[in-house]
């Protein structure tokens, strides 16, 4: 059994709250850079692709950041929304399942993520994989809290590849709370980091008062020992 790890997201695929603007480009891929491409970077298996998707009408900025860094690697890139299904469909070609994994441009998954997709088997009925456990970070006042969620954006669909290529599609209610709806399994390895930084502080900021105080982290120490768990030559203030 084949399977192909492909991880995807939108870097700004609709123009909300600013996203064609260059200011708000320019920010996010700095970001991505620093944090997410990091974390793709670190995983121990990199037989896997992550695409980002922007739209059309952004990419001269879009082309013109990711110009002032290095080249990414040949299996993380940027595309065209409206080059995403036909570039999704040359990658699966030859597999028999496609495990279509979510992260977004600021977030990040442990570093052995991708090798847990791979060696992972999953129920006969099972569609999604469900991270429920892992961390959010706060970079702007740098605290690290552990953090539970339902059912985060943090998932990844199993497709037979031949089902995906014939078009079927499954439907996430209400966007990622809709995953644990479907016919799932709970992975229980603390797997994802939840970044919070200057343009998505309002909302996530609210999610740390929910935290208790004994799951916060203040060691430094043990903060630097977790963030290189998900982006291994880190950065850190």
């Amino acid at each position: 059994m084949k399977k192909k790890i492909y991880i995807s997201s939108s870097l700004n695929t609709y123009p909300w709250k600013g996203r064609f603007d260059k200011e708000w480009i320019k920010y996010r891929i700095d970001i991505f850079m620093k944090y997410t491409l990091k974390s793709l970077k670190a995983q121990i298996n990199q037989d896997f692709t992550a695409t980002y998707m922007y739209h059309e009408k952004t990419e001269d900025i879009v082309k013109e950041y990711l110009d002032k860094y290095d080249k990414l690697p040949y299996n993380i890139r940027f595309i065209r929304k409206t080059d995403y299904k036909s570039d999704i469909e040359k990658e699966i070609q030859g597999y028999d399942y496609l495990y279509l994994a979510r992260l977004d441009t600021d977030d990040m998954y442990h570093k052995t993520y991708t090798q847990q997709l791979h060696e992972y088997n999953p129920k006969q009925n099972t569609i999604v994989l469900v991270n429920q456990e892992g961390y959010l970070y706060d970079s702007n006042a740098e605290r690290l809290g552990k953090y539970h969620h339902p059912s985060p954006p943090f998932f990844t669909l199993i497709y037979k590849v031949e089902d995906y290529l014939a078009g079927n599609r499954y439907k996430l209610i209400n966007g990622h709370p809709g995953a644990i709806k479907l016919p799932h399994e709970v992975i229980k390895k603390r797997n994802f980091l939840w970044h919070v930084h200057s343009k998505n502080t309002a909302d996530a900021l609210a999610k740390f008062k929910p935290i208790k105080e004994k799951d916060i982290i203040t060691d430094s120490s043990e903060v630097k020992k977790i963030l290189s768990e998900f982006m291994g030559d880190i950065v850190y203030k």
